[in-house]
């Protein structure tokens, strides 16, 4: 028996697990060698890799399966030898014994190893799912680290990934269509999100397309449902009451989570389900394309049913009896659905119709009242609690007329929040016209710059609103004016969707750059600027922008360039910041000196752009030669993504330095590796050497360039950012062969940022001497 199996034993106590005891090994035919893969459900859904070896089976824990595309590695744990009685092992591990969960073959067969070594074995499997030429390499860290490699073409090479983006189709509003044509499923009173799952692994994103993973650990186990099959879904995140009925005052309270143990915690007490509607991609296969009926009997077929997560049945047939029997039961309504229809992102067709139970309004609010009892404060302006608010609808003259008041659906959290940003409004008098009906004469008023969404099953005579409940509040269109850092900054236009694809408007552009903007300073701060502004969003017309804008507030600081007389802006607060943001200003380019000094450069820069075919895994092997390089001289370097498809590697240097001086420094850098490694890197910036090669621009190293900053927005189709990185992450990602671990939007740089602070804070101010010669 081998150390290995020792260990083996050692863990197991074979009175209370199935699994097999190491025995004699039963003959096994000369030549011949067998493996197994075990799909094994334990803490965590994970593949174990087992190959016949000298009496025993060299075990890897694949984490994300079996790689099936010589693009992507995938994580290997080395793990104990197993006997080789395990090659037929399948069944229940018992709870409390090592390794307890479900075990079940995955897919088993022979292989014939043409090179194993303690480090690295390389072996062709003929298998049922996992056939052609594998490597297993241990990376170099611990003992445990392993990577495995398809080295064949992909098994399926017309097996589509799945998209990287996509956003959800949309319902139109409008009465029942009837017919054989249409099928209807719930309305559900949650949120909309996609769920991208994969092996061992699930990501969830909101319609707008942010990242809302964390918020929901509960629902990261609907991978073990689908085992190693990825699939993209379509779905809604419901909160359900004590009587079953979907409650969205229940959600309200599992939304913006600031932490992983406030999720978990929430999740303990109240939990959520996701309730699936729809496949977009299964198998490697993108079903956009392909009938609502065939979709819904694919994912039928799926039988996604579990503690967190459901599919209900789509209905035909008598619609109008299905909506009165979803208004007994208190659901929100029914949507329609053309059984004939594709899947079509982004698009609010007439393929799926929403019937709501209950009418939908936007009503200014207008004041409001104390709540009675434990929702009266204790003093005025000490966190105020508001009953209820006071609602209105404007006319055609402008004027606010009183439309009834809302205290459904507020639960503490916003009745605590929402009274704060009501005492900021607050007014003397009232805002709503004279007439009736009357507002109460004991109420508290404010300027009507929020809109309240409510719902209600019907109005009065005289226009009261009958059965209001609350669902959400946003600021009113047009300009709005915040203080940062003790200055006025006036905002325009929120919600004006700068990004499409996903949804992601200038105010969620103002919040993401209001949330770094302490970090961004820390190197974008005292530098001269120039802004790149996409006033109509990314899929529109953008410019450069080298003047700061004459509208600019008086406090605004800006820097006049002597030898081109323009004056850029130059950020010193948070304000700037701000402002910036609200220019629809996305990318912010900063010059590699300070603005005090603007011809001694503080930095040297080495920006990576890779020609397709090549990619950022391209880049990340450049990058780190260029660090082993640095290292070599004794210099400190620092990486951070460009936001789009490269990286940017970061010298720190002295002040005195000219961008002479660093401009030939990094040209004879970018040429030296040209030299040493042509069919990787190229120094030249024409366009017919760089396919399938990185470009190490140089060219940047000049007085009157600028360089995309840190923390910045990029104008892509999502949000992206140039993001700060590690060199391990750098490392990592090469390593994996995972391109999207160098890819960041922008809610996942703001949870970076609150998790690790400044990457860059340590390398980039550090003073050091450019190497002579």
């Amino acid at each position: 028996m081998t150390p290995e199996l020792d260990e083996y034993e050692r863990r197991r106590d074979f009175a209370a697990t199935t699994e097999p005891a190491p025995g004699a090994p039963d003959p096994v035919p000369e030549g011949a060698a067998r493996f197994v893969v075990q799909e094994h459900s334990a803490r965590s859904l994970h593949w174990d890799l087992r190959l016949e070896r000298e009496g025993a089976l060299a075990s890897w824990a694949l984490p994300r399966g079996v790689p099936d595309d010589p693009k992507r590695n995938r994580l290997a744990v080395r793990t104990e030898d197993h006997p080789l009685e395990y090659l037929d092992f399948h069944g229940e591990i018992p709870a409390g014994q090592y390794g307890a969960g479900t075990m079940r073959i995955w897919d088993h067969g022979t292989y014939v190893a043409e090179k194993w070594r303690s480090d690295e074995v390389i072996a062709t499997f003929s298998g049922e799912r996992m056939r052609g030429r594998y490597a297993l390499f241990h990376t170099g860290g611990k003992e445990r680290d392993w990577m495995i490699h398809r080295m064949d073409p992909a098994l399926e090479p017309d097996r589509a990934p799945l998209p990287t983006t996509l956003t959800p189709m949309l319902a139109r509003a409008g009465p029942l269509p009837r017919g054989e044509q249409w099928a209807y499923e719930i309305k559900w009173d949650g949120v909309r999100a996609l769920a991208w799952c994969e092996p061992g692994q699930v990501l969830l994103r909101s319609r707008t397309g942010r990242d809302i993973t964390s918020a929901y650990p509960e629902l990261r186990r609907l991978a073990r449902a689908l085992g190693s099959r990825p699939a993209l879904l379509d779905g809604e995140i419901v909160a359900f009451d004590a009587d079953g009925r979907p409650s969205f005052q229940r959600l309200q309270e599992r939304m913006n989570v600031d932490s992983d143990a406030t999720a978990r915690r929430r999740a303990a007490h109240n939990p959520v389900s996701y309730v699936i509607f729809d496949v977009l991609h299964l198998d490697g296969e993108s079903l956009l394309e392909r009938p609502y009926d065939e979709r819904r009997e694919r994912l039928q077929a799926l039988e996604l049913a579990g503690e967190h997560w459901q599919t209900p049945a789509a209905h035909h047939g008598d619609g109008p009896a299905l909506v009165q029997a979803s208004r007994e039961m208190g659901l929100e309504g029914l949507v329609a659905k053309r059984r004939q229809s594709p899947y079509e992102p982004g698009r609010r067709t007439g393929a799926w119709v929403k019937v709501k139970n209950a009418l939908e309004i936007e009503l200014a609010v207008g004041g409001w009242t104390r709540g009675a009892g434990h929702r009266r404060p204790p003093r005025r302006g000490a966190g105020e609690r508001i009953g209820a608010l006071l609602l209105g609808e404007r006319g055609p003259d402008g004027t606010l007329r009183y439309a009834g008041r809302v205290g459904s659906g507020l639960d503490e959290g916003t009745r605590r929040t929402l009274g704060q940003r009501l005492l900021a409004l607050e007014r003397p008098e009232s805002p709503f016209a004279p007439g009736k009906p009357e507002p109460p004469a004991d109420a508290s008023w404010v300027e009507p710059r929020l809109l309240a969404r409510v719902e209600y099953r019907e109005r009065t005579s005289g226009g009261l609103l009958r059965q209001p409940v609350f669902k959400s509040v946003r600021e009113a269109e047009g300009p709005d004016q915040v203080t940062v850092a003790g200055r006025a900054v006036r905002l325009t236009n929120r919600e004006k969707v700068l990004y499409p694809a996903v949804g992601f408007t200038k105010g969620d552009v103002i919040d993401y750059y209001a949330g770094v903007a302490d970090v961004l300073l820390a190197h974008l701060g005292e530098r001269a600027l120039t802004l790149r502004r996409f006033p109509d969003g990314v899929e529109r017309p953008a410019f450069f922008e080298k003047n700061c804008p004459r509208h600019r507030p008086e406090w605004m600081a800006t820097v006049r360039d002597p030898s081109s007389s323009t004056e850029n802006c130059v950020l010193s607060d948070a304000a700037g910041v701000v402002w910036t943001a609200n220019l629809a200003a996305l990318e912010l380019h900063a010059s590699l000196s300070l603005a005090a000094a603007l011809d001694e450069p503080t930095l040297v820069v080495f920006d990576l752009d890779p020609g397709p075919p090549a990619d950022v895994l391209a880049c990340a092997e450049v990058a780190l030669v260029l660090r082993g390089l640095f290292d070599a001289y004794g210099l400190r370097s620092a990486v951070k993504t460009s936001g789009g498809k490269g990286l940017q590697v970061y010298l720190p240097i002295a002040r005195g330095a000219t961008y002479a001086q660093t401009k030939g420094f990094a040209r004879s850098v970018a040429e030296m590796l040209a030299g040493q490694a042509p069919e990787l890197v190229v120094s030249r910036m024409s366009r017919d050497l760089r396919a399938g090669r990185v470009l190490v621009d140089w060219s940047q190293n000049d007085r009157h360039k600028t360089t995309i900053g840190a923390y910045s927005l990029r104008g892509q189709p999502e949000p992206t950012v140039s993001t700060p990185v590690r060199w391990e992450e750098v490392a990592d990602a090469h390593a994996r062969g995972e391109a999207a671990r160098l890819r960041f939007t922008a809610g996942a740089v703001l949870e970076r940022v609150r998790r690790h602070g400044d990457l860059f804070a340590d390398a980039l101010w550090r003073e050091q001497e450019l190497p002579a010669g």
